[in-house]
Formats: C-alpha cells, structure tokens, sequence
C-alpha cells in the first residue's frame, strides 16, 4: 500500500460526523452553541438544583465511586470465593447477579433451567444459597448489590442479619427490584402474547410489593436502596443513549405516579431509590448523557411530584460498562474498551462503577481477568487524575450543547410515553418492541457497512488462528459441580419441613389476596418466614402468581407441589 492510500485509509476510518446513538456532530462547537443558557437553571453549581453537573459538592474529592465488580460464578460456593478475593484486592463493594434461571423466577431443578444453570451468574434457589454467598462478609461493613430478580434475595439478607445480631439500620443493600414494564423479561409469562394477558393481572400486586419495600426501607432501611431501575438491560439491547435514558426514567416516574395515588409522601421513599445505567464507549456522548439524566429527574421530581428535600431530586445510579460493546475476536482489548467507558462513567458523574472484564463475550470471567477490571478502576482513581475537581468536563462547548441536545431529546421520548399511557403501555402495546427491533437492525447494518468502526470485527481484523487464546473460567463451567448444586436443590426439598414450607406458602399467598388488609411489616415479616422454611425461587413466585389468579409456573410446565 502506497503512503498516500494508507493516509487516505486512515482519514477514513478515524473520525465520524455523529456520535454513537447517532446525533450529528459539527466539526468544532463555541459560543453560539450554548447562547442564551442561564447558569443557575441549566446547570447550577455541582451539589445544587437541577445537579446536572454532579449530586454532591466535592464530587470524589469527598468519596471516590464504589468499586464495585458484578460477580456471579456458577455455584454459591465458588461466588462467595471470588467476592473474597476481590475484597482483598481492593474492591469496595460487591454486586451479585443471578443465572438465567434465577432472573426468570425458576429453580435450577426446572426443566426450563437445563443446560443454563450457573452459565451466566450464580443460582439462587434458597435462602442457604444466599447465605453461602454472604459466608464471612460483614453485612455491615460491605455495600452489597443484589442483581437477583428472585424473590429470597431481601428477606434472606434481612434473615442473615438477624441471625449475626446487625440491626437492619446498618444494612447498605441496593436491590435489583422494579416494577415490571421497560426491563421487564418477556420470558416470565411465557412469551410476548401470553405477556400481554397476564401482565395486567401480575402487575397489581408486583406494583403492591414495590411500594412495600420502599415503605419498609424508609422505615427501617436507611442506608439502603429498596429499588433500582436497571437501564442496564435496555441499552443491552442496542438502542442508542436517548432511548436508555428515556424509557428507565419513564418507568420510574409510572412508578412514582402510584406511589402518590397511594398516599405517600414522595419525599419519605423518592431518596430510596437508585438507578443502573451502561455506559458505552462514545466518552464525549455517554458523560453528556449522566448530566443530562439528573437534569431531567431533579426537575421532573420537584415539578411534577412537588418534592421538597433535595435528596428526592438527586438521580443516585449505579454504572457497567456495557457488555454489548465487548468482543469475542481479539478479546484482549476489551480491556481498553471497558476502561474507556469506566472514563466516561466517571466524568459523567456515577456514585458506584463495574468495569467488565475483557474474557465476559467468552465466559464467566476468570480471577485474573475479574483482578484486572478492578484495578482498572484503581488505576482510574488513583492515578489519572479525574477525582480532582468536580464535573471537570463542565463549560465545554461541545459537552453543554450535547448535553442539551439528549436533554431534548429525551423529554420527547418521555412525552411521547406518557402519550401512549405510560411505559407498562408502551410495552404491552408493543411501542417498545417496534423500537427495539428498529435500533437493533440499524446497528447492525451500520457495523456490517463499515459506518461505526469495530475493531477487530469489521476493521484490524486478525486470522483466526492469530488471535490470543483466552483461557476461560476454570475452561468451562463445571457441569459436575452444577449437577451437584442442582442436586442439593432437589435433596434441599426433600428433606426440609415440607408442612411449614407449604403453611408459610399459603400465609404468603393469602396475604397477597387481600393485600390492602395487611401492613408493610407483616408482609415482609410473612417473606421472611417463607425463606426461613427454605422455599425456594420458583415457589415464592408460583405464590405470587397464584394469589394474582394465574398458573403456578410461568413456562406452564409444572405444579404447584403442595396440592
């Protein structure tokens, strides 16, 4: 290749006119762009309204984010001893995410389960897992995300700290926990039509035992965060910033509409809640996106829900780099990727970061790979100086004037939501599927015709045989130790008191009939008895479903087993 066709090769492929969710880009930005803008209303001083430029005043001068690395390896027993080893090594905060199975509501023994169990996270069927987990971690000492969308995960966690004497004041616990519509997974009503005509009848007393736990924490949690609304699963999908930003912040304010209806003071549960967002490798786009995002939510919070305490206005989230930018050819710089995004995570402002490891487009990852995501994130903290000065990437040009652009952008998709009828609407009408498959599809072609540069995908691409081997977590899942696993789930129900497992069932059942004749303590208090008799996932929800009238299990393929 001639000098002159490699520079043109080059300028080819080095810039783009448009950021990644595809917003036009001018060459260079300056005063005109961010013309007629007023401080105080736009941005404000980081800590103060509308805290587009950071909730707290010192930012990470005052405390640096969590490090806080997702982790789920394929039995409880194995994930307690990686979250052990990255707590000697530094990490700050520990983040559990489920298997399949668990984040669908079902027992490892399911049929629904084979072949998934332990592939992607960790089962969680029962209390005794939850506490194999948790096995010598201080409850009170350690910020714990629970990314499980199984019903044992909380009072499990309220049970273990009874059990070591740790008042629930002290607990920091984030739950992965929200009403379903956005983030929703199809899979638990059995798919999309099934989806449709179940969910109406679900939702009533999901969105019952939402607002329970945010009244119950702000009771006696206060250091904890009941909900969180995870856009991580919606930017997952291949929409684009606005899109990921707009939907989640929909769904909870849908959320907060019936926490008003029913009485509640705003300002006593809005500062319990959190959120989980991506964050992808457009640095310039995704720490726009932060600021913009708490733009949107503290005026959205004091305007239309009327809160008063400044805590209620302040948008509290949690960031993974995201996993769909990982990729399995040259894995090896997914390392670079992840730390790209974790950089941008930070300029835009997060309170807690999970950096993905670079082997996760191959498998759970390995100790090594899992110690080098965190040191990442040490490196980051320690060592290029971006804790030194809150919102450093404020007054740009170009930033304020995309931060302003997502604004809008943003607002227009939330009216157009609120037009359909709020986000469980807009997904049961199928508005969210159309732009899923749309956004989907048009990243696709844009990556197969060389319109968004992925390198070693579709640019820099290496032959096969070339590629750095990546070896995988203990080489593959050990279906031996799975087995095991699955194997004591099934001696678990053998052996246990069947009779107070199916009273407590029952007690759980009935209190979900009548909801409204029973009181937030009692329903926890009636969880918890439910967990402490060692039912499991799948039970706890096959009750849920059954006191909202519909079949025990979701896949249709099993009994209740206490007929």
């Amino acid at each position: 290749m001639t000098t002159k066709s490699l520079k043109e090769s080059y300028l080819q492929k080095s810039g783009s006119s448009k950021t990644w969710s595809g917003i036009p880009l001018k060459t260079f930005y300056g005063p005109e762009d961010v013309k007629g803008s007023d401080y105080a209303e736009k941005l404000g001083n980081p800590g103060e309204y509308p805290f587009a430029r950071g909730i707290y005043e010192t930012m990470y001068r005052g405390r640096v984010w969590s490090h806080r690395q997702i982790t789920g390896c394929s039995t409880p027993r194995l994930t307690n001893e990686r979250f052990r080893l990255l707590i000697e090594q530094g990490e700050t905060a520990i983040n559990m995410i489920g298997d399949q199975p668990t984040m669908n509501s079902i027992d490892s023994d399911h049929p629904w389960a084979e072949g998934s169990v332990g592939r992607s996270g960790v089962p969680i069927c029962s209390m005794k897992d939850m506490w194999t987990v948790m096995d010598g971690i201080p409850l009170d000492e350690v910020s714990t995300m629970l990314t499980l969308a199984t019903p044992v995960a909380f009072p499990s966690y309220l049970l273990l700290a009874d059990k070591q004497d740790i008042p629930y004041s002290k607990l920091r616990i984030t739950m992965f926990a929200h009403p379903p519509s956005a983030t929703a997974p199809v899979c638990m009503y059995g798919g999309r039509e099934r989806y449709n005509q179940q969910l109406a009848r679900d939702l009533e007393n999901r969105w019952i035992r939402y607002i329970d736990r945010l009244e119950f924490a702000a009771k006696y949690l206060p250091k904890s965060y009941p909900t969180n609304h995870n856009a991580y699963n919606i930017r997952e999908t291949g929409v684009g910033a606005v899109e990921e930003v707009a939907w989640i912040l929909a769904n909870a304010f849908e959320a907060y509409d019936r926490v008003v209806e029913r009485g509640i003071d705003i300002d006593r549960v809005a500062p319990k809640v959190s959120f989980t967002f991506s964050v992808m490798i457009d640095i310039f786009e995704e720490a726009a996106k932060f600021r913009a995002a708490r733009r949107i939510y503290a005026r959205t919070m004091k305007e239309r829900y009327g809160a008063k305490d400044p805590s209620s206005m302040k948008l509290k989230f949690h960031v993974n780099t995201a996993g769909v930018m990982m990729q399995r050819p040259q894995a090896i710089l997914n390392i670079v990727r992840a730390s790209y995004g974790a950089l941008a995570a930070v300029l835009g402002g997060t309170q807690s970061l999970q950096v993905a490891s670079y082997d996760e487009p191959i498998a759970i990852p390995t100790d090594k790979a899992a110690t080098i995501a965190l040191r990442t994130q040490q490196i980051l903290a320690t060592e290029t100086g971006v804790t030194g000065v809150a919102d450093p990437l404020g007054g740009s040009y170009y930033i304020e004037s995309l931060t302003d652009k997502l604004e809008d952008e943003i607002q227009k998709v939330i009216v157009k939501i609120n037009e359909i009828g709020g986000m469980t609407a807009a997904v049961t009408k199928g508005y969210i599927d159309g732009e899923l498959q749309k956004a989907w599809l048009n990243h696709q072609k844009e990556v197969e015709n060389k319109e968004k540069i992925v390198v070693g995908v579709n640019e820099y691409i290496i032959p096969e045989e070339e590629d750095e081997e990546v070896i995988a977590y203990h080489h593959e899942v050990d279906w031996q130790l799975v087995q095991a696993y699955i194997d004591s789930v099934l001696e678990l129900k053998k052996t246990r008191d069947n009779n107070k497992a199916r009273k407590a069932l029952e007690n759980l059942m009935r209190s979900y009939e009548k909801p409204a004749s029973r009181d937030i303590t009692e329903r926890i208090q009636l969880e918890k008895e439910a967990c402490a008799s060692y039912c499991t996932t799948g039970e706890i929800s096959g009750a849920f479903r059954m006191a909202a009238g519909l079949p025990y299990d979701p896949m249709g393929v099993i009994d209740y087993p206490f007929k």
